[in-house]
């Protein structure tokens, strides 16, 4: 799979700096009214203007990129950046539906090890936040269980606490930002078929790690799924070598019931929070009887959306693959 942008943001700063070139990462860490992006969004940019990445939707990203260009031309470590802004104001600095937001950029180097850590972690896929006292510019790297730093253990229970919520920002009543680096979603894609193709075209820019399982291995060249890890394999046994929990999801497309219906079996015992079958509200009644004869209850069944994905009118290939991609990450974003 491609890699996710935040480990292609942190690998492209991490290129630039080896070649001797001085970078800022700018970070959102406030919001208020009408943003036009989220808390933990970034760009960097290095001493020649290049950038990557986006702090406000390119509404105020010319004045960011003049303030790290700023920084490193007075060599300062970091700096926190206000854009505060009435509706009547909002044109003149580039915040065209107002709203306020404040950015923190800091130049990092490889001698950072935050930096070496973030981009290890990432490859990882491991589960942590970086939290930076944006008073001090200093940072480091939290998990679960690992003790902190004196100048954050005192903070321990809100740290924790925005941890566990997934929640981004500044903790209340400190100059502490908090950023959550999550694991990515486990998405199962059941057939290698014309729509699964347009499908991983989608959703290689989500943060989602994907496997494709397919006994009929003449579905599964590299050259249709390249980068892509796939299982030839029928479902109850791929199952046994991938590690699934209710934060994985289940797309199943073949309309085959012996490749479909164990997968989905599977998916309804263990709880996963989205499960998605392809095909028409026929060879959806006849699932939903062949489950209930194999055991399952209404309540249960209920949660296969089935047909798949959001009704957008379109029967293409690429218009059905954005429905489903559209209603997984519409539940995602309820975890």
């Amino acid at each position: 799979m491609k890699k996710s942008f935040d480990e292609t943001i942190f690998e492209e700063a991490n290129s630039w700096i080896k070649l001797n070139q001085k970078v800022v990462l700018a970070t959102v860490i406030q919001t208020w009214g009408s943003s036009p992006r989220q808390i933990g969004s970034r760009m960097i940019v290095n001493e020649n203007g290049d950038f990557l990445g986006s702090v406000s939707g390119g509404c105020v990203e010319s004045n960011v990129i003049s303030e790290c260009l700023e920084l490193i031309k007075k060599n300062n470590s970091f700096k926190k950046i206000d854009f505060k802004v009435a509706d009547k104001n909002a044109w003149d600095v580039g915040l065209a539906c107002g709203g306020e937001i404040s950015i923190y950029i800091e130049q990092i180097n490889y001698e950072n090890k935050i930096l070496r850590e973030i981009i290890k972690k990432d490859a990882s896929k491991d589960r942590f936040a970086v939290l930076t006292n944006i008073t001090s510019g200093n940072s480091e790297i939290f998990e679960l269980g690992k003790p902190l730093s004196k100048e954050f253990k005192n903070y321990k229970k809100e740290i924790e606490d925005h941890y566990n919520l997934k929640k981004n920002g500044i903790i209340k009543d400190t100059q502490i930002f908090i950023e959550n680096h999550i694991k990515p979603i486990e998405v199962i894609i059941l057939g290698a078929v014309h729509i699964a193709q347009y499908l991983i075209d989608f959703i290689k820019n989500f943060n989602f790690n994907v496997t494709i399982i397919d006994p009929r291995k003449y579905f599964t060249s590299n050259q249709r799924f390249e980068n892509t890890k796939i299982i030839n394999d029928w479902p109850k046994e791929a199952f046994k070598t991938i590690k699934t929990n209710s934060n994985t999801a289940l797309i199943a497309l073949t309309h085959d019931p012996k490749i479909d219906d164990p997968a989905l079996q599977h998916a309804l015992k263990n709880n996963f929070f989205y499960i998605g079958a392809l095909g028409s509200k026929k060879t959806h009644n006849d699932r939903y009887q062949r489950l209930k004869e194999a055991g399952f209850n209404e309540e249960e069944i209920n949660n296969i959306h089935g047909p798949i994905g959001i009704k957008l009118g379109g029967k293409s290939a690429p218009e059905i693959a954005l429905s489903i991609v559209s209603q997984l990450v519409l539940e995602t974003n309820k975890l």
